[in-house]
């Protein structure tokens, strides 16, 4: 019948419930041992003088005060507290109980006065209201703290120990040929009673790990034996004829200082070490089974002649089917733990391999739905749904099994329920019930576990899984680090993606706001031809009204997709600023590969042009099919002339002059600036001019910032150029 008690954690008691001693000078309200001493002494003084008298009212007068003293004591150490216990221990239903069995012991110190019989009657009445208080409050106070297995073999262990001790007390009292008055026996039996609760607190507190402390636990346990002790004294006293003795009275006295230094200084804390954990769980064990030899014991000792019903074959008996249901008890539990731990292996080996299956998908909703197969693999889920953190509010990603509701993927959820559950994902994973889930579940669910998707800092969504089992649903909570593994795994998975689709939303709402408000402005540069200086053409370049770089804004709207929208914006634009040019000067326009491509936006842009158009595709962006980009611009050549942007530094270098066949070809500004001080430059620059002739196309440089530059540009046979020595990029007056 032995019972292996885990050793809890800090975190299993309510906390500790000693008074917190205040900095600073500290007041006697803060000395519940001095306070206790006190007590101690006074009620000690009184009984050594109540030891020299025999009898007489005097005595009996004494008698009164020493429990009174002892009483008073108690009461003050309760009322001083500075904060009530929690839990179901509390100070005045304690205080109630030394209230009343103390006024038992004075109405019988004070029999010769009111009566025998009605001192007797309002004796027994107040030792059984105090006893009941007493047992009711101390023993659930540590109870409450057990599970529903712990709590049946405690409590069988409990029956055990007040059965064989109410059998022992019956039976002496039988065999003593005993009062037959009904008040006397229920007094006896609960003295019996409260005396064997002792035994069952030591063993709570054991399974428990109470530290070995003199405070708390312990003082309370010692304090109701003692009690206990004096009740079953004093009954034995009053069966004798005898109606005081001082040493009954100064044990009651010294059981409830006691259990008032407990209650004034009661905390929770664990105790430690292998030498304790060793005594613990030997008392733990043998407690019990030393209850049960004891009644053996009594059962087979002569009694002696006893009329009626004898209390220990009964009482033998009771403690026997006691022990075997706890055995069975205990049979159940290790056959349930069995079953339990090659479940929870099972379900552990189940779990690894679906997480081992999870990768990642080419979009964050495939993934999403990954992960809610995986979680239907499990044994007892019925449903399986990944929610994301948005501004928005909480989106489904992926729904799965029964339950979804109205639920649309990517569409926000009704705002109770979001606000539910962003406010619940930061302490955790946790699980919603039917019953006592602050909103209804969908779709018939008897339970919903929830873990959060914590990424880079932050809870990026969650995952989660839900049962229409009854059964299923008590055992999600102890599925919860299956859950926390799926979120974890998840966020790994749907974190960097779902980062990276906020990051494209964010653009993606931004570009749609720029486009809309036409926040940018379209500026121009001149296009010169050397020699004379005259002007042949402009650049239509843009700047944006946020100051952003246009090659980064450009490059952003490419990541997001928008990339040739904001072009066909920009052109629209530059095109309508350009009917202001000179006439005669054609226009150049920057376009991508992916723009000239697009041949419908692209032509229809065009077709709004007012002069001739030069379509600049720049080398910096890499074409992967450079046969669909020659057919799309040869759609486009009535339309317009083309130029290879930024030669020499891009990607392809002469390749996008030879599949593309412009008419210009624009150096990039790498080349030009220094060429009048760089010999290799001047040597790069030479070979682009005659590959550029024998090519049939132009050259324009780029940069051209200063004399000795143009100069040696136009010494090279360069014929066209542009730079700041000729005009900066700027807006077009239109006044």
């Amino acid at each position: 019948m032995s019972r292996q008690a885990a050793l809890p954690s800090r975190g299993m008691f309510p906390g500790p419930l000693a008074m917190r001693l205040p900095t600073g000078r500290r007041s006697w309200r803060d000395r519940p041992g001095l306070i206790l001493l006190v007590g101690c002494v006074a009620t000690a003084v009184l009984a050594v003088l109540d030891v020299g008298n025999v009898g007489g009212e005097k005595a009996r007068f004494e008698d009164a005060l020493v429990v009174v003293a002892a009483a008073a004591t108690t009461l003050t150490l309760a009322i001083l507290a500075r904060r009530p216990l929690t839990g179901v221990l509390r100070y005045r239903p304690l205080a109630l109980a030394v209230a009343l069995t103390g006024a038992a012991m004075v109405i019988l110190n004070a029999a010769p006065v009111v009566g025998e019989v009605p001192a007797a009657a309002a004796a027994n009445i107040l030792f059984i209201c105090g006893g009941v208080s007493s047992v009711v409050v101390i023993l659930p106070s540590l109870y409450h703290r057990l599970d529903r297995h712990e709590l049946a073999t405690a409590g069988l262990d409990g029956a055990i120990m007040v059965s064989a001790g109410i059998t022992l007390v019956l039976t002496v009292w039988r065999a003593g040929q005993g009062s037959d008055d009904v008040g006397e026996v229920f007094v006896l039996v609960l003295a019996a009673a409260l005396f064997a609760s002792a035994g069952m607190a030591a063993i709570l507190a054991f399974d428990l790990r109470a530290a070995p402390a003199f405070r708390g636990v312990w003082p309370a346990i010692v304090g109701v034996s003692i009690v206990g002790l004096s009740w079953i004294l004093w009954i034995d006293l009053t069966f004798r004829g005898q109606t005081r003795d001082a040493l009954t009275s100064l044990l009651y006295s010294g059981g409830i200082l006691m259990m008032g230094y407990a209650w004034m200084t009661w905390n929770e804390d664990v105790g430690s070490g292998r030498i304790y954990d060793r005594i613990a769980r030997n008392v733990a064990d043998w407690l019990p089974i030393g209850a049960i030899m004891m009644c053996v014991g009594v059962a087979a000792v002569p009694h002696g002649r006893i009329e009626g019903i004898d209390p220990a074959p009964v009482g033998t008996a009771a403690v026997v089917l006691f022990s075997i249901s706890r055995q069975r008890l205990l049979i159940t539990r290790e056959r349930y733990a069995s079953r339990r731990l090659a479940g929870e292996v099972e379900e552990r080996s189940q779990t690894m391999l679906s997480l081992a299956r999870l990768e990642r998908a080419d979009s964050v909703e495939r993934t999403a739905y990954r992960i809610c197969d995986e979680a239907l693999r499990l044994l007892g889920i019925d449903a399986a749904r990944v929610y994301a953190f948005c501004e928005a509010g909480a989106v489904p990603l992926a729904l799965e099994g029964i339950g979804p509701g109205n639920e649309i993927i990517w569409e926000p959820i009704d705002r109770d329920r979001a606000l539910h559950l962003t406010a619940r994902a930061g302490a955790g994973a946790w699980i919603d019930t039917s019953a006592d889930a602050s909103l209804p579940l969908a779709g018939g669910l008897s339970a919903e576990a929830f873990a959060p998707m914590r990424w880079d800092d932050r809870i990026v969504g969650l995952v989660s899984m839900g049962t229409t089992s009854v059964e299923d649903a008590r055992r999600l909570a102890l599925r919860l680090s299956t859950l926390t593994e799926f979120g974890v795994v998840s966020a790994a998975l749907l974190g960097p993606m779902l980062i990276e689709h906020w990051r494209v939303a964010d653009i993606r709402s931004q570009l749609n706001s720029i486009i809309a408000d036409r926040a940018f402005t379209p500026v121009f540069q001149p296009v010169v031809r050397l020699q004379t200086r005259e002007t042949v053409g402009f650049e239509a370049l843009t700047r944006f009204n946020d100051g952003a770089r246009p090659d980064q804004r450009f490059m952003e709207a490419t990541s997001a997709g928008m990339g040739v929208r904001l072009e066909i914006a920009c052109i629209a634009e530059q095109l309508e600023a350009a009917t202001w040019l000179p006439q005669g000067a054609w226009v150049s326009l920057n376009v991508s590969p992916a723009l000239a491509s697009a041949i419908v936006p692209l032509i229809s842009a065009l077709e709004r042009a007012d002069r001739d158009v030069v379509l600049e595709i720049t080398e910096h962006v890499e074409i992967s099919d450079y046969r669909q980009l020659v057919g799309a611009l040869d759609l486009v050549r009535g339309n317009a002339r083309l130029a290879v942007d930024d030669a020499g530094a891009g990607y392809a270098g002469l390749r996008h002059i030879l599949e593309l066949r412009p008419q210009f070809v624009k150096l990039d500004i790498s080349l030009v600036s220094h060429v009048d001080t760089d010999p290799a430059r001047q040597a790069m620059v030479a070979g682009m001019d005659h590959f550029a002739r024998n090519a049939g196309c132009e050259l324009i440089a780029e940069g051209i910032e200063t004399e000795d530059e143009l100069s040696h540009l136009i010494h090279l046979g360069i014929s066209l150029g542009q730079g700041y020595l000729f005009g900066k990029p700027g807006p077009i007056p239109t006044d």
